[in-house]
Protein backbone atom coordinates (compact mmCIF):
# COMPACT_ATOMS: atom_id res chain seq x y z
CA UNK A 1 0.00 0.00 0.00
CA UNK A 2 2.99 2.49 0.85
CA UNK A 3 4.76 2.54 -2.52
CA UNK A 4 0.90 2.63 -4.43
CA UNK A 5 -0.12 5.59 -1.89
CA UNK A 6 2.46 9.05 -3.87
CA UNK A 7 2.79 12.04 -2.29
CA UNK A 8 0.81 13.59 -4.84
CA UNK A 9 -2.07 11.46 -4.50
CA UNK A 10 -2.34 11.96 -1.21
CA UNK A 11 -2.24 15.70 -2.10
CA UNK A 12 -5.65 15.33 -4.45
CA UNK A 13 -7.41 14.02 -1.11
CA UNK A 14 -9.69 17.18 -0.12
CA UNK A 15 -11.87 17.10 3.26
CA UNK A 16 -15.67 16.78 2.41
CA UNK A 17 -17.55 20.50 3.94
CA UNK A 18 -21.03 20.91 4.22
CA UNK A 19 -21.59 22.52 0.72
CA UNK A 20 -20.11 19.42 -0.75
CA UNK A 21 -21.55 17.07 -2.42
CA UNK A 22 -20.54 13.37 -1.15
CA UNK A 23 -22.05 10.45 -3.32
CA UNK A 24 -21.34 7.67 0.03
CA UNK A 25 -24.48 5.92 0.14
CA UNK A 26 -25.06 4.65 -3.12
CA UNK A 27 -22.87 4.13 -6.62
CA UNK A 28 -23.69 7.63 -9.12
CA UNK A 29 -24.58 4.79 -12.38
CA UNK A 30 -25.16 1.33 -10.91
CA UNK A 31 -27.05 2.24 -8.14
CA UNK A 32 -25.06 -0.18 -5.95
CA UNK A 33 -24.96 0.43 -2.00
CA UNK A 34 -22.59 -0.51 0.43
CA UNK A 35 -24.66 -3.30 1.19
CA UNK A 36 -24.57 -4.93 -1.69
CA UNK A 37 -21.12 -5.12 -2.91
CA UNK A 38 -20.21 -2.20 -1.54
CA UNK A 39 -18.79 1.10 -3.12
CA UNK A 40 -15.59 3.16 -3.99
CA UNK A 41 -15.78 6.77 -2.92
CA UNK A 42 -13.37 8.82 -4.73
CA UNK A 43 -11.24 11.13 -2.36
CA UNK A 44 -10.88 14.35 -4.42
CA UNK A 45 -14.31 14.48 -6.36
CA UNK A 46 -16.51 12.67 -3.77
CA UNK A 47 -18.20 10.33 -6.17
CA UNK A 48 -19.61 7.31 -5.47
CA UNK A 49 -18.64 4.41 -7.68
CA UNK A 50 -18.27 0.63 -8.28
CA UNK A 51 -14.28 -0.29 -9.63
CA UNK A 52 -14.82 -0.53 -12.73
CA UNK A 53 -16.13 2.60 -13.43
CA UNK A 54 -14.20 4.47 -10.98
CA UNK A 55 -11.44 6.08 -13.26
CA UNK A 56 -12.87 8.32 -15.91
CA UNK A 57 -11.00 8.16 -19.07
CA UNK A 58 -8.88 11.28 -18.45
CA UNK A 59 -7.45 9.51 -15.48
CA UNK A 60 -5.02 6.86 -15.10
CA UNK A 61 -5.21 6.32 -10.99
CA UNK A 62 -6.77 7.58 -8.24
CA UNK A 63 -7.21 7.26 -4.20
CA UNK A 64 -10.71 5.98 -3.14
CA UNK A 65 -12.42 4.80 0.39
CA UNK A 66 -14.09 1.36 0.33
CA UNK A 67 -17.46 1.16 2.24
CA UNK A 68 -19.25 -2.07 2.42
CA UNK A 69 -21.85 -2.60 5.08
CA UNK A 70 -24.65 -5.62 6.52
CA UNK A 71 -27.25 -5.34 8.12
CA UNK A 72 -27.22 -7.40 11.86
CA UNK A 73 -30.76 -8.15 13.05
CA UNK A 74 -31.18 -7.22 16.14
CA UNK A 75 -32.54 -9.72 19.26
CA UNK A 76 -36.33 -9.57 19.53
CA UNK A 77 -36.20 -7.98 22.42
CA UNK A 78 -34.28 -4.89 21.36
CA UNK A 79 -37.26 -4.65 18.36
CA UNK A 80 -39.81 -4.98 20.88
CA UNK A 81 -38.21 -2.03 22.83
CA UNK A 82 -38.45 -0.20 19.55
CA UNK A 83 -42.11 -1.26 18.42
CA UNK A 84 -45.45 0.96 19.48
CA UNK A 85 -48.99 0.77 17.79
CA UNK A 86 -48.82 3.16 15.00
CA UNK A 87 -50.41 6.17 15.21
CA UNK A 88 -49.39 7.79 11.73
CA UNK A 89 -49.10 6.82 8.16
CA UNK A 90 -45.21 6.91 8.25
CA UNK A 91 -42.33 4.75 8.15
CA UNK A 92 -39.11 5.63 11.21
CA UNK A 93 -41.56 8.80 12.17
CA UNK A 94 -42.37 9.53 16.02
CA UNK A 95 -45.75 7.33 15.96
CA UNK A 96 -45.81 5.89 12.66
CA UNK A 97 -44.07 2.23 11.83
CA UNK A 98 -41.34 0.40 12.20
CA UNK A 99 -38.32 1.44 10.30
CA UNK A 100 -35.05 -0.87 9.40
CA UNK A 101 -32.84 0.96 12.24
CA UNK A 102 -35.82 -0.47 14.62
CA UNK A 103 -34.44 -4.01 13.55
CA UNK A 104 -31.46 -4.07 12.13
CA UNK A 105 -27.49 -3.05 13.62
CA UNK A 106 -25.46 -2.13 10.71
CA UNK A 107 -22.06 -3.14 10.51
CA UNK A 108 -19.83 -0.57 8.45
CA UNK A 109 -16.10 -1.49 7.23
CA UNK A 110 -13.79 0.11 5.67
CA UNK A 111 -10.53 0.65 3.31
CA UNK A 112 -8.40 3.16 1.73
CA UNK A 113 -7.71 1.82 -1.80
CA UNK A 114 -5.41 3.05 -4.73
CA UNK A 115 -7.04 2.36 -8.36
CA UNK A 116 -4.63 2.43 -11.53
CA UNK A 117 -5.35 1.38 -15.33
CA UNK A 118 -3.58 -0.70 -17.20
CA UNK A 119 -2.23 0.02 -21.11
CA UNK A 120 -5.41 -1.53 -22.16
CA UNK A 121 -7.69 0.75 -20.05
CA UNK A 122 -8.72 -1.76 -17.38
CA UNK A 123 -8.77 -0.70 -13.74
CA UNK A 124 -7.15 -2.66 -11.30
CA UNK A 125 -6.35 -2.57 -7.72
CA UNK A 126 -2.82 -1.14 -6.61
CA UNK A 127 -2.76 -0.83 -3.53
CA UNK A 128 -5.55 -1.64 -0.53
CA UNK A 129 -5.23 -1.09 3.38
CA UNK A 130 -8.09 -1.64 6.02
CA UNK A 131 -8.96 1.52 7.58
CA UNK A 132 -10.32 1.66 11.09
CA UNK A 133 -9.37 4.04 14.12
CA UNK A 134 -6.50 1.80 15.10
CA UNK A 135 -5.40 1.90 11.66
CA UNK A 136 -5.30 5.42 11.67
CA UNK A 137 -1.53 6.00 12.45
CA UNK A 138 -0.49 4.28 9.51
CA UNK A 139 -1.54 6.61 6.89
CA UNK A 140 -1.14 10.07 6.34
CA UNK A 141 -2.82 13.39 8.13
CA UNK A 142 -4.07 14.37 5.29
CA UNK A 143 -5.52 11.53 3.96
CA UNK A 144 -7.20 10.49 7.13
CA UNK A 145 -8.81 13.65 7.42
CA UNK A 146 -10.03 13.13 3.70
CA UNK A 147 -11.22 9.87 4.51
CA UNK A 148 -12.94 10.71 7.80
CA UNK A 149 -15.09 13.22 5.82
CA UNK A 150 -16.30 10.94 3.52
CA UNK A 151 -17.47 8.70 6.17
CA UNK A 152 -19.14 11.06 8.60
CA UNK A 153 -20.65 12.81 5.58
CA UNK A 154 -24.68 13.39 5.78
CA UNK A 155 -24.64 12.82 1.92
CA UNK A 156 -27.10 13.41 -0.57
CA UNK A 157 -30.03 12.43 1.83
CA UNK A 158 -30.12 15.08 4.40
CA UNK A 159 -29.00 17.95 1.18
CA UNK A 160 -32.34 16.74 -0.43
CA UNK A 161 -34.33 17.12 3.11
CA UNK A 162 -32.91 20.60 3.67
CA UNK A 163 -33.91 21.46 0.10
CA UNK A 164 -37.21 20.55 1.20
CA UNK A 165 -37.00 22.56 4.48
CA UNK A 166 -35.72 25.32 3.20
CA UNK A 167 -38.94 25.45 0.36
CA UNK A 168 -41.20 24.28 3.35
CA UNK A 169 -40.42 27.76 4.79
CA UNK A 170 -42.13 29.66 2.27
CA UNK A 171 -46.14 28.96 2.24
CA UNK A 172 -46.82 26.39 -0.24
CA UNK A 173 -49.38 27.40 -2.96
CA UNK A 174 -53.16 26.18 -3.49
CA UNK A 175 -52.75 23.72 -6.62
CA UNK A 176 -55.39 25.48 -9.30
CA UNK A 177 -56.21 21.80 -10.46
CA UNK A 178 -57.47 20.50 -6.67
CA UNK A 179 -61.70 21.53 -7.44
CA UNK A 180 -61.26 19.83 -11.28
CA UNK A 181 -58.95 17.05 -10.68
CA UNK A 182 -60.35 13.62 -12.39
CA UNK A 183 -60.65 10.93 -10.18
CA UNK A 184 -60.12 7.79 -11.57
CA UNK A 185 -62.99 5.24 -10.73
CA UNK A 186 -60.66 1.90 -10.75
CA UNK A 187 -61.42 0.34 -7.50
CA UNK A 188 -57.55 0.87 -6.17
CA UNK A 189 -56.94 1.28 -2.66
CA UNK A 190 -54.02 1.30 -0.78
CA UNK A 191 -52.47 -0.68 2.00
CA UNK A 192 -52.33 0.69 5.37
CA UNK A 193 -48.78 -2.09 5.21
CA UNK A 194 -45.90 0.23 4.16
CA UNK A 195 -44.21 -2.74 3.25
CA UNK A 196 -46.97 -3.06 0.45
CA UNK A 197 -45.89 0.43 -0.94
CA UNK A 198 -43.77 0.32 -3.71
CA UNK A 199 -43.08 2.18 -7.32
CA UNK A 200 -45.06 0.30 -9.59
CA UNK A 201 -42.18 0.89 -12.19
CA UNK A 202 -39.26 -0.09 -10.00
CA UNK A 203 -39.98 -1.89 -7.22
CA UNK A 204 -38.54 0.72 -5.18
CA UNK A 205 -39.86 1.48 -1.29
CA UNK A 206 -38.50 5.05 -0.65
CA UNK A 207 -39.07 8.13 -1.73
CA UNK A 208 -42.50 7.05 -3.64
CA UNK A 209 -45.38 9.30 -4.40
CA UNK A 210 -49.29 8.46 -4.97
CA UNK A 211 -51.03 9.98 -7.50
CA UNK A 212 -54.03 11.48 -6.71
CA UNK A 213 -56.11 10.42 -9.73
CA UNK A 214 -55.63 7.14 -10.16
CA UNK A 215 -54.15 5.84 -7.51
CA UNK A 216 -50.72 4.91 -9.17
CA UNK A 217 -47.69 4.90 -6.79
CA UNK A 218 -44.09 5.99 -8.27
CA UNK A 219 -40.87 7.05 -6.84
CA UNK A 220 -39.57 10.55 -6.30
CA UNK A 221 -37.82 12.24 -9.67
CA UNK A 222 -34.50 11.12 -10.79
CA UNK A 223 -31.78 13.64 -9.88
CA UNK A 224 -29.34 14.78 -13.47
CA UNK A 225 -26.69 12.95 -11.26
CA UNK A 226 -28.65 9.61 -11.60
CA UNK A 227 -29.52 9.74 -7.24
CA UNK A 228 -32.58 10.11 -6.38
CA UNK A 229 -36.11 8.30 -6.80
CA UNK A 230 -36.39 5.98 -10.37
CA UNK A 231 -38.90 9.16 -12.06
CA UNK A 232 -41.85 6.51 -12.11
CA UNK A 233 -43.96 9.08 -10.54
CA UNK A 234 -43.33 11.92 -12.99
CA UNK A 235 -43.29 9.44 -16.03
CA UNK A 236 -46.63 8.39 -15.14
CA UNK A 237 -47.52 11.79 -15.09
CA UNK A 238 -46.12 12.13 -18.76
CA UNK A 239 -47.62 9.08 -19.98
CA UNK A 240 -51.11 9.71 -19.07
CA UNK A 241 -50.69 13.18 -20.92
CA UNK A 242 -50.70 15.28 -18.39
CA UNK A 243 -54.28 14.92 -17.26
CA UNK A 244 -53.25 13.93 -13.27
CA UNK A 245 -51.24 16.10 -11.93
CA UNK A 246 -50.98 15.94 -8.18
CA UNK A 247 -49.31 12.91 -5.83
CA UNK A 248 -48.59 13.10 -2.10
CA UNK A 249 -45.57 11.44 -0.72
CA UNK A 250 -46.16 8.19 1.19
CA UNK A 251 -45.18 8.38 4.48
CA UNK A 252 -45.84 11.91 5.11
CA UNK A 253 -49.58 12.00 6.04
CA UNK A 254 -50.85 12.23 9.77
CA UNK A 255 -53.89 13.09 10.78
CA UNK A 256 -52.38 16.51 10.96
CA UNK A 257 -52.88 16.86 7.01
CA UNK A 258 -51.11 19.88 6.46
CA UNK A 259 -47.90 18.35 7.08
CA UNK A 260 -48.35 16.23 4.01
CA UNK A 261 -46.17 16.58 1.06
CA UNK A 262 -47.82 17.83 -1.61
CA UNK A 263 -46.82 18.44 -5.63
CA UNK A 264 -48.02 19.62 -8.43
CA UNK A 265 -46.27 17.81 -11.77
CA UNK A 266 -48.11 20.45 -14.05
CA UNK A 267 -46.16 22.13 -16.30
CA UNK A 268 -47.48 25.53 -15.28
CA UNK A 269 -46.57 24.95 -11.45
CA UNK A 270 -43.85 21.82 -11.12
CA UNK A 271 -43.94 22.89 -7.23
CA UNK A 272 -44.95 21.85 -4.06
CA UNK A 273 -48.32 22.84 -3.23
CA UNK A 274 -51.15 22.58 -0.90
CA UNK A 275 -54.35 20.93 -1.82
CA UNK A 276 -57.29 21.76 0.33
CA UNK A 277 -59.30 18.64 -0.23
CA UNK A 278 -56.75 16.23 0.33
CA UNK A 279 -58.37 14.37 2.67
CA UNK A 280 -61.63 13.89 0.92
CA UNK A 281 -59.32 12.54 -1.81
CA UNK A 282 -57.04 10.04 0.26
CA UNK A 283 -60.31 8.67 1.77
CA UNK A 284 -61.56 7.30 -1.88
CA UNK A 285 -58.16 5.16 -1.89
CA UNK A 286 -59.01 3.79 1.55
CA UNK A 287 -56.89 6.35 3.61
CA UNK A 288 -59.05 7.58 6.69
CA UNK A 289 -56.90 10.12 7.74
CA UNK A 290 -58.79 11.42 10.82
CA UNK A 291 -58.26 8.06 12.03
CA UNK A 292 -54.40 8.01 12.16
Amino acid sequence: MNSSLTDGLVKACRVATAQDTVLNSECAYTFHSPFTSGILVNLNTFMGTVEELALPATESEGVFVRICKTRLEKMAEEQESASTAPTKLGVGVDGGFQAEEDLFHIAATYSVVVLKKDDSGTVFVAGEAPYSADAKGTFPEALTKSVDSVIHHSGMALQQDLKVWELDDEPKPVSKYYETLPFVDNGVTISAHPSDWKCEKSGDTQNIWLNLSDGYIGGGRKNWDGSGGSNGALDHFNETGGRYPLVVKLGTITADIETADCYSYANDEDCPVAIPNLSALLEKRGIKVAAL
